[in-house]
C-alpha cells in the first residue's frame, strides 16, 4: 500500500488554458503500483509540489472514471505560478488524495442542486461527470440543477462542456458583467435570483455549493428560508492547507481542520462558525 502522505512523481500529460489566469493540467502517476492503488472521490484534493518552490492544495477536477488526473489551477502564488509554467512531459510532486468528498450516496432519491461560483466549478465538475457516467441523479421526477456564475464570459471554466452537462442537468450560467465586445447572449447577474426561480422541496432536495464564502452564505440563507434542512446543504471550504493532515493547524475552522474534516462540510456542522469573522 502506498503512503499518500509521501510525495510521488506525476508527469504532465497535457495542459489546457481555460481562462486568462486558469489552466487545467492532466497528470499521470509515474509509478504503476501507486497508479493502480490510487483512488479518489469527487471533492477530494491533492497536494502538488515543485522542488525548490513549495506545495499547494489543488482540487481534483476530473471524475473518478476519467483517465489522467485533472487539476484546474488559478495563478495565485509562488507554487501555482510555478506549476502554470510547467510544460508537457515535466514532473511534479504529488501527495494524496486528501480530505473527504461530496456525499454522493445521499444524492439518490433527492433532487440535487449544484451551485458553483468562479473556480468553485473545478471541485464540482467531478460530481457532474460522475453522475452523468454512472446514471445517478434520476431518482426524482425533476432533473438535477447546475447553476454556475463567473465574473465575465471569458472567465467561464469548462465552457465547452456545459452542453454535454445538459444531458442530465438543468443548466443555468450567469456572469457578473459582460463587456459589449464579448457578444455575450447569456444571462447577466448574480446567482441568487436564479435560485429563486428553482422549485425547492425541503427535505427532498440536497445542495452542493462551492465558491466565494459570501456567495455561499447568501445561498444558504435562501435555502433555509425556503425550508431546506441544514443537514442537506453541503459546502466546500477553502483555507490555507499546508500539510493536508491536520498537524500544522493553518486550516483550522473553529474546532475543525478543513484539510482533514473537510473540505466538504454539512452546513449543520459549521453554521455557528460561518458568521464569525476571520475564521
Amino acid at each position: 500500500m502506498y503512503d499518500r502522505a509521501r510525495p510521488f512523481a506525476a508527469r504532465v500529460r497535457w495542459a489546457k488554458k481555460e481562462t486568462r489566469d486558469t489552466s487545467t493540467f492532466a497528470l499521470w502517476i509515474e509509478d504503476e503500483a501507486i497508479r493502480r492503488q490510487y483512488t479518489f472521490s469527487p471533492g477530494q484534493f491533492n497536494m502538488l509540489s515543485v522542488p525548490g518552490i513549495g506545495e499547494a492544495a489543488i482540487s481534483i477536477s476530473s471524475g473518478p472514471e476519467d483517465g489522467p488526473l485533472l487539476h484546474t489551477i488559478r495563478v495565485a502564488g509562488n507554487v501555482t505560478s510555478a506549476i502554470s509554467g510547467i510544460c508537457a512531459s515535466n514532473i511534479v510532486g504529488m501527495r494524496g488524495p486528501f480530505g473527504n468528498g461530496w456525499p454522493m450516496q445521499e444524492v439518490e432519491g433527492k433532487r440535487l442542486i449544484v451551485i458553483a461560483g468562479g473556480l468553485g466549478m473545478a471541485p464540482l465538475r467531478p460530481v457532474v461527470r460522475h453522475l452523468i457516467k454512472s446514471g445517478m441523479g434520476h431518482g426524482t421526477d425533476e432533473r438535477p440543477v447546475l447553476i454556475y456564475g463567473a465574473r465575465s464570459p471569458r472567465d467561464i471554466l469548462f465552457r465547452h462542456e456545459f452542453q454535454s452537462f445538459g444531458r442530465l442537468f438543468d443548466v443555468h450560467i450567469t456572469v457578473d458583467k459582460a463587456d459589449p465586445h464579448e457578444h455575450w447572449k447569456g444571462r447577466t447577474g448574480l446567482i441568487p435570483p436564479i435560485l429563486e426561480e428553482i422549485p425547492l422541496h425541503g427535505p427532498g432536495t440536497i445542495a452542493f455549493l462551492c465558491g466565494p464564502e459570501v456567495m455561499m452564505k447568501c445561498l444558504i440563507n435562501e435555502f433555509m428560508l425556503r425550508g431546506m434542512p441544514a443537514e442537506q446543504i453541503f459546502l466546500s471550504l477553502e483555507r490555507n492547507m499546508n500539510c493536508a493532515m491536520g498537524t500544522c493547524g493553518h486550516c483550522m475552522f473553529g474546532p475543525k481542520f478543513v484539510c482533514k474534516d473537510g473540505p466538504v462540510f454539512r452546513y449543520s456542522e459549521v453554521r455557528q462558525f460561518m458568521a464569525v469573522q476571520e475564521i
